[in-house]
């Protein structure tokens, strides 16, 4: 009596010999899913496994096609081509970066050792029995599903290469399997490759990028017809009263301060260069006493606004050595204390 260790091993290791067979589908309530997928990258590369697919499998290579004759899904082991996503010419990606996923994954791709580890259908509710299905010796067997789902799938194995030939739920009466089956022979490599146009997946970012940037510019042009080709700036009320005071110098007066979206500071004037730690438009001027700096990372601060920052900062004072430079971070200074760029007169 086969047990279920020796089906495992023939399931994770048995021969990967040339297969080809259709795909029957049945649905008699409800399914948990009509159609098996690959994904490549973060744009799923789609494998439909659907009443009357054809399939060619040898190892890693496959080629599925529907009930037409159409291809789907062609790969060498090295390459994928996926035809189902209403794009031609097809997508093409690294075979390496296919992950199965669906009702019918198990009849396009050999489950590996890795994937019976945990509870997702890997443990058996009872020992394997020896059938005759399609005219092969087979094992049909039953596996728990995890917590999260709520009915038991059904397996028939090919006794000789531990390929799945059915997939079934009969809780839901659904199932997915080989109509009819041939194992062994030969395939023609050609099978296995595309040698037509094909499109990769930078590209189609490149052209969705494109696409997007040309509705943006459609939807500008629109508004500045139909609303205001006008610039709508205005004057908002914006509080910039420090959150937190990073550091204060009670000797000096000088202080460093963050702002809701920039940064405040002053140190004791000096004639000596400063560019504190930040990165963005810096804004400085001085006073009689101090140099002062502010930087607003999302707030473009114009004269206007500047005078009426200085004004509250320190009404009267006069004020000289005003400039604003543009810091990259690798020219990031010191902080209050050090010394980094110059105040110089604009």
């Amino acid at each position: 009596m086969v047990t279920w260790t020796q089906v495992l091993q023939t399931i994770t290791d048995g021969p990967d010999l040339p297969m080809r067979g259709t795909v029957v589908e049945r649905a008699e309530g409800s399914s948990t899913g009509a159609e098996s997928f690959a994904v490549v990258g973060a744009d799923p590369m789609f494998v439909g496994a659907v009443d009357g697919s054809r399939i060619w499998r040898h190892g890693r290579k496959l080629r599925v096609e529907n009930s037409s004759g159409v291809p789907v899904f062609i790969s060498d082991g090295m390459v994928a081509w996926d035809f189902s996503g209403h794009q031609d010419p097809p997508r093409v990606g690294a075979a390496n970066d296919v992950r199965y996923l669906g009702s019918a994954q198990f009849l396009l791709n050999r489950r590996g050792a890795t994937e019976w580890i945990g509870d997702d259908f890997t443990r058996p509710t009872g020992s394997p029995e020896e059938v005759t299905y399609l005219g092969r010796d087979c094992w049909a067997i039953e596996l728990a599903p995890p917590k999260r789902k709520p009915h038991p799938m059904q397996l028939v194995i090919d006794a000789e290469t531990g390929m799945f030939l059915e997939q079934r739920v009969d809780a839901v009466g659904y199932s997915y399997s080989f109509a009819e089956v041939i194992l062994g022979g030969e395939l023609n490599d050609d099978l296995f490759l595309w040698t037509g146009p094909s499109v990769s997946d930078e590209e189609l970012k490149r052209r969705r990028m494109a696409e997007h940037e040309k509705r943006e510019r459609e939807k500008r042009r629109w508004f500045e017809q139909e609303v205001t080709n006008q610039a709508l700036g205005v004057r908002v009320p914006m509080d910039l009263t420090p959150e937190r005071i990073y550091t204060i110098d009670e000797d000096s007066g000088a202080f460093e301060a963050g702002l809701k979206g920039g940064n405040l500071a002053r140190r004791r004037r000096s004639d000596l260069d400063w560019i504190p730690g930040w990165v963005g438009v810096l804004h400085r001027w001085s006073t009689p006493e101090f140099d002062w700096a502010i930087t607003m990372r999302d707030v473009e601060l114009d004269d206007e606004s500047l005078a009426g920052i200085r004004e509250r900062l320190h009404p009267g004072a006069e004020v000289d050595r005003i400039s604003s430079v543009v810091v990259a971070p690798d020219q990031r200074g010191s902080s209050v204390r050090g010394q980094g760029g110059g105040l110089q007169p604009r």
